[in-house]
């Protein structure tokens, strides 16, 4: 059961009517935007920190029980990083102990698709055999100058990870009392707006995240049969790498069947090759977003699964990869706005949605 009381429930309804003077408002706006511009490189990992914030912030809130509130916020973001490195530390130890297998797989590979003929397994593919081979060479080339790159932005990316912790422990310490703060200036009429647009954004950043992750496990308990019975062995192997690329968005384990679908092929196993096409892709790679994402999505968001994924595309198109967070978060807060406008003309809350003038009052 997700937790009903994370952070930005605590500003749901503002506490105090008094409004900001309209200069300090002008001066505050223009040092959040001029910070913003300077930041702008960090600007994503800055997010990302706040939306984690709200996710974890119940174990912070449990913690703070039992300790003081900095310590708590402290020994919150210790337990992240302890999560990640163990999860990295699983993975790359995975990886290590199939290493030599996985690098025979691909010399395979690459003998197969160097080979004068396919044999008859290339028969079953679509794309001719030089097209193949250049389509490998220039992978190789992409990732290698992706890796050079990857190396050059090694500094920055210390940078980012350091911003990243010290943001969320500030979130975590500090962001329940400034919420509730800069609620607590707005003007008491927008409350009921205010207070549903926290909740849906609680949800759905609970949907994105937890669910995401409860995504992941359930690939790797759905891959673990399937690789068993596909009969290569290295059943936790790939079971693992499954469950890893489902973190990753847009490509999924996919990439995985892709191939092992080569694999089959280049030492002529048409029926490994057609489990993968028919049962590998459909069971391991769709049915955990067609069917367990979008029922577990509709658990916690209030917005249909189909919004949601238009925001996960959306954003990654737009934005990038914060745009798997962000997209979805504001789709959800557009439609959110959208019901609580026509809620408050059907029920006659002109003051949701109005100024407090009585012309206007008189339109609605």
């Amino acid at each position: 059961m997700y937790p009903s009381d994370p952070i930005l429930e605590e500003s749901a309804m503002p506490s105090d009517t008094s409004r900001i003077d309209p200069v300090t408002l002008a001066l505050l706006s223009g040092i959040l935007l001029a910070a913003a511009a300077l930041f702008w490189p960090l600007l994503d990992v800055v997010i990302l920190a706040l939306s984690v914030a709200v996710v974890i912030y119940p174990v912070h809130r449990f913690l703070s029980r039992f300790m003081p509130g900095a310590a708590a916020a402290g020994a919150t973001v210790a337990a992240v990083v302890i999560v990640l490195l163990a999860s990295g530390a699983f993975v790359t130890l995975v990886l290590a102990r199939n290493a030599e297998y996985l690098i025979g797989i691909l010399g395979i590979i690459a003998d197969w698709i160097a080979a004068p003929t396919l044999g008859e397994a290339g028969a079953l593919l679509p794309i001719p055999q030089d097209d193949i081979a250049a389509l490998f060479a220039g992978q190789a080339a992409n990732l290698k100058a992706s890796l050079s790159g990857t190396a050059a932005l090694a500094p920055l990316m210390g940078v980012k990870i350091i911003v990243f912790f010290l943001t969320l422990y500030v979130a975590l310490h500090k962001g329940a009392e400034a919420v509730k703060g800069l609620a607590s200036h707005l003007p008491a009429a927008f409350g009921d707006a205010v207070g549903r647009m926290s909740k849906v954004t609680v949800d759905t950043l609970y949907a994105i995240y937890v669910v995401h992750v409860a995504t992941s496990v359930i690939t790797f308990f759905l891959a673990l049969p399937f690789f068993y019975v596909l009969g290569y062995g290295h059943v936790l192997f790939y079971s693992v790498m499954a469950g890893v690329f489902q973190l990753v968005p847009i490509i999924g384990p996919s990439l995985i069947m892709l191939f092992l679908g080569i694999f089959a092929l280049s030492i002529g196993d048409m029926r490994g090759a057609v489990l993968v096409a028919l049962v590998g892709y459909p069971v391991v790679c769709a049915l955990p977003d067609i069917y367990f994402r979008p029922l577990m999505m509709g658990r916690r968001a209030s917005i249909h699964p189909v919004i949601m994924w238009i925001g996960f595309f959306g954003g990654l198109a737009v934005m990038g990869i914060i745009g798997f967070v962000l997209g979805p978060l504001f789709l959800a807060l557009l439609v959110a706005g959208y019901a609580t406008l026509i809620r408050g003309r059907r029920s006659g809350s002109a003051a949701l949605i109005l100024p407090e003038s009585p012309e206007l009052r008189s339109k609605v």
